[in-house]
């Protein structure tokens, strides 16, 4: 086997030979990973590592639905909240999701659209973060800290107020994702067969949305402006589905963009920190520079040399 040659086929991702004393433990013909496989797991063009990057996504959605589905508030308590709410906005003048559901519910061809809209709109956060990755990968650190930042505190929120969807708890509200089962809509009734169903303030669709378009306009506001401005229309877009399919109140479109605004601040705050840590590491002994580089390589995935940017 050691005799042979590599062929042709495999020749764009070669075999390498490991270290003598690797090679007593796993064999005598044993081999380095292809190297296609070890750059999945380090920086590549100033890229972070994008094995390292895919397994934080993976704990942090695991994490994120298992904290979810265990954080569930009771019908009773949560339809009560609908209703304080639902009664708030009247008082404001700003209960517009009766009118707004009525009139998709009155088109069934733009209301089976806007259903699979509804449910398309969380797959556009990893295609975002890949896009990121790709485009924009000084950035990329930063975008997703902040996404990190706008989620987690919803469990917060979750917890403390439960609140119901209109769906549940307006009358006249119909559930158009019900109606036409669209992507199982027809199970989403059923606590024990869906996700937390008494979590809808804030709105993650629209905190989701709001962040996506953020992130696609700081990637190309420089070299694709056109695509930057548009990309705002897709939370605007969203904010305008959730109503009309009877999936969230006014405020809790408020509340999910607030999220996101919070978020944006934290992870800016915390940026100018980091930036004086780095100015401070960067007058000391070149050995304690060498200590925070490996750590933030360890926890962020990015370069083991020390960056201001992204």
């Amino acid at each position: 086997m050691s005799a042979e040659r590599p062929s042709s086929e495999a020749s764009a991702c070669p075999r390498e030979r490991i270290g003598a004393s690797d090679d007593d433990l796993l064999g005598e013909d044993a081999a380095a990973p292809p190297r296609c496989v070890r750059n999945l797991a380090k920086p590549v063009g100033g890229r972070p590592a994008l094995l390292l990057e895919l397994f934080i996504f993976w704990m942090f959605f695991q994490y994120f639905s298992y904290a979810q589905e265990h954080i569930r508030g009771g019908p009773i308590e949560s339809v009560r909240h609908a209703h304080e709410l639902f009664d708030l906005e009247k008082a404001l003048h700003i209960d517009v999701e009766l009118w707004l559901n009525g009139g998709l519910a009155a088109v069934p061809p733009l209301a089976i659209a806007a259903g699979y809209y509804y449910g398309m709109v969380l797959a556009t956060v990893p295609i975002t973060l890949a896009l990121v990755w790709w485009f924009n990968p000084r950035g990329f650190r930063r975008l997703r800290r902040l996404l990190i930042a706008t989620t987690l505190p919803s469990l917060l929120v979750f917890w403390l107020l439960p609140m119901a969807p209109p769906r549940f708890a307006v009358a006249g509200i119909v559930d158009i994702n019900a109606v036409y089962n669209i992507l199982g809509g027809a199970l989403a009734r059923d606590p024990s067969r869906s996700a937390n169903l008494y979590a809808a303030m804030p709105s993650l669709h629209c905190a989701w949305s709001t962040w996506v378009a953020y992130a696609l306009w700081s990637t190309w506001r420089h070299t694709r402006p056109t695509w930057a401005r548009l990309a705002w229309l897709f939370p605007a877009m969203t904010y305008w589905n959730v109503m009309a399919t009877g999936n969230h109140f006014v405020l809790d479109i408020v509340g999910g963009v607030a999220l996101f605004l919070i978020a944006l601040v934290i992870v800016r705050v915390v940026k100018g920190a980091e930036e004086r840590i780095w100015q401070h590491e960067s007058d000391g002994p070149a050995s304690a520079r060498a200590t925070v580089a490996a750590s933030d390589f360890l926890t962020s995935g990015a370069s083991a040399e020390p960056r201001r940017g992204g």
